[in-house]
């Protein structure tokens, strides 16, 4: 069996196992020009959860399962999950993410929308709000928004699949089949180390296989390599004082008490200054919907 058949197995049995009865939709966007796969499970008003960097969007399915009366929209972002490959390169990243949320918000005849983010979705759920305000009903943020907020640090892994030689090698290595061992090893940074232990085999397969759909890879790290300068983000995706003053849309953060690539200690001053922000945290890490589902759900719930 091919790796995106597997793949789309192992998304069915998690959408089953999370209540989501999950239909496949795809939109073409215009600018940049990508085709974008989304999830889509009930009926309400439409939340669109967007997951951080190479993690496909039925791998928020615990948190979104949790969340009843929405219409859920789980996105593979371009060169994430099942979407086609996507090189990150040409016009600027933050151009590219507002262009990719409004082209998905018009295929699917979405005027208004809640985001749900994490990570790399999280900051791309930022920048949205601020360049298209009236298309957002309200944002919430789970686990640190990449590098929109000073003091983040990627993992080594991550710095590495940017080096010029060393970065090829690991591109390379990922295609490869690699044990479950290996992939609980891969999230620790993400979760508590007894959640490592005990995720579900679907769970661990589902990021051992994302990078070796064909071509994602070399997404992972064409993306990477706008990000991070080693293993610091560039100073580009930082959110200035003035842009954090001008939020006019309602943020909730959501964030782990546990959150190995930024601590909530050192996130909370700078979510301070923004005027319609709110800041609790949860139990567990940056995928903290994996240490403590229900806990981390009620709080976005607060936030819906």
């Amino acid at each position: 069996m091919g790796v995106e058949a597997r793949l789309r197995e192992v998304e069915q049995r998690l959408a089953v196992a999370n209540r989501l009865d999950v239909q496949e939709r795809w939109v073409d966007v215009v600018s940049p020009a990508v085709r974008v796969r989304v999830l889509e499970s009930g009926t309400g008003d439409p939340v669109l959860f967007i997951n951080g960097i190479s993690a496909p969007g039925i791998g928020m399915a615990p948190l979104a399962g949790r969340l009843p009366g929405h219409r859920l929209l789980l996105v593979d972002l371009p060169g994430h999950g099942l979407s086609p490959p996507y090189l990150w390169h040409g016009a600027p990243l933050r151009e590219q993410a507002v262009n990719i949320i409004a082209g998905v918000l018009d295929g699917l005849g979405i005027d208004q929308v809640t985001l749900v983010g994490n990570a790399l979705g999280g900051m791309f759920s930022l920048w949205f709000a601020l360049d298209r305000p009236t298309r957002v009903a309200r944002v919430v943020l789970v686990g640190m928004p990449g590098g929109a907020i000073a003091g983040a640090r990627a993992d080594l892994p991550m710095g590495m699949f940017t080096a010029p030689v060393l970065g090829r090698v690991a591109m390379g290595m990922a295609r490869l089949p690699m044990p479950r061992s290996v992939g609980r090893m891969g999230l620790r940074p993400t979760v508590r180390a007894d959640t490592a232990r005990s995720l579900s085999d679907d769970i661990v397969d589902l990021h051992l296989l994302s990078l070796r759909v064909p071509g994602q890879a070399a997404s992972y790290r064409s993306l990477l390599r706008r990000l991070l300068v080693g293993r610091t983000p560039r100073p580009e995706l930082l959110l200035t004082d003035a842009e954090l003053a001008s939020f006019t849309v309602p943020l909730l953060f959501v964030w782990g008490e546990d959150d190995r690539v930024l601590a909530p200690s050192a996130g909370k001053p700078t979510v301070d200054k923004i005027p319609t922000a709110r800041f609790v945290t949860t139990p567990g890490g940056l995928f903290a919907w994996y240490d403590d589902p229900d806990r981390c759900a009620s709080l976005v719930a607060g936030g819906l």
